[in-house]
C-alpha cells in the first residue's frame, strides 16, 4: 500500500489536535489547515468539529471553505466528518434557527427527540444499518462502543443507506454514514479507544 496525506480542516472550532495525535498514533501523514493550496494537495480530508453548527457554517463560509470541500468532494476527494463536522455534511440543521449545511448529505438535523438527557454522552454501540452492504467505516468494528457526545443529530432515515445506528433512549440515529466518497461519523472515534483507532485506519485505507 502506499502512502496518503490527510488534511484536518481547521476553520477554529474543535478538537483538531486530537484527530492529528489519534492519525499519527496510527502512523498516517496528516496536517492541520485551513490553507488552500495545501488542502487541495492532500489525498483526503477531516472535517473534525465540537460546538454549534450555525457557527460551524459560518466559519467554513469565512474562511472560503465550503466551496472548496464541495468541489473536491466532487472531484473525488475522500472527506471524513467527525462530530459536529459530521452534521454539517448535512442538509441543515435545526440548532439555533434553521441552517444550510454543505448539502453532501440530504438528512436534516433537529435536536434528539428523546425524553432522556441531553447531551447524548458516553459510550453507545454502533451496528450497520444494513446486513448486506456493511460500512466500509466498520470493517471488523461491528457492534463495538464508541464515543458521543451531541445534542443534536439524524434521527434514522427511512431510505436505503449505508450506515451505522446507534440507539438513545428508544430512538434509532444515525452514527455513521457512507455516500461515495463522503463518510462521517457522529461520534470520535479519535476518543473511542481501540475501535476508534482502527475504523481511522480504515479511513486512511480507502483513502489510498
Amino acid at each position: 500500500m502506499g502512502w496518503c496525506v490527510l488534511a484536518i480542516i481547521d476553520y477554529g472550532l474543535g478538537n483538531v489536535r486530537s484527530v492529528l495525535n489519534a492519525l499519527e498514533h496510527i502512523g498516517a501523514k496528516a496536517s492541520i489547515t485551513r490553507d488552500a493550496a495545501v488542502l487541495k494537495s492532500a489525498d483526503g480530508l477531516i472535517l473534525p468539529g465540537v460546538g454549534a453548527f450555525g457557527a460551524g457554517m459560518s466559519r467554513l463560509r469565512q474562511y472560503g471553505l465550503a466551496d472548496l470541500i464541495t468541489r473536491m468532494v466532487g472531484e473525488g476527494r475522500p472527506l471524513l466528518g467527525i462530530c459536529l463536522g459530521f452534521q454539517m455534511l448535512m442538509r441543515s440543521s435545526t440548532e439555533d434557527g434553521e441552517t444550510e449545511g454543505l448539502h453532501l448529505m440530504p438528512h436534516p438535523v433537529v435536536r434528539l427527540p428523546v425524553e432522556a438527557r441531553l447531551p447524548h454522552y458516553g459510550w453507545s454501540q454502533v451496528i450497520s444499518e444494513s446486513r448486506e452492504k456493511a460500512p466500509a467505516l466498520m470493517k471488523g468494528l461491528e457492534g463495538d462502543w464508541f464515543y458521543f457526545v451531541h445534542s443534536y443529530g439524524v434521527v434514522r432515515p427511512q431510505a436505503p443507506m449505508v450506515g451505522g445506528i446507534t440507539r438513545y433512549d428508544g430512538c434509532e440515529l444515525l452514527a455513521l454514514v457512507e455516500h461515495g466518497n463522503v463518510f462521517g461519523t457522529q461520534f470520535h472515534p479519535e476518543k473511542s479507544g481501540e475501535a476508534g483507532l482502527e475504523m481511522l485506519r480504515n479511513f486512511v485505507d480507502l483513502v489510498r
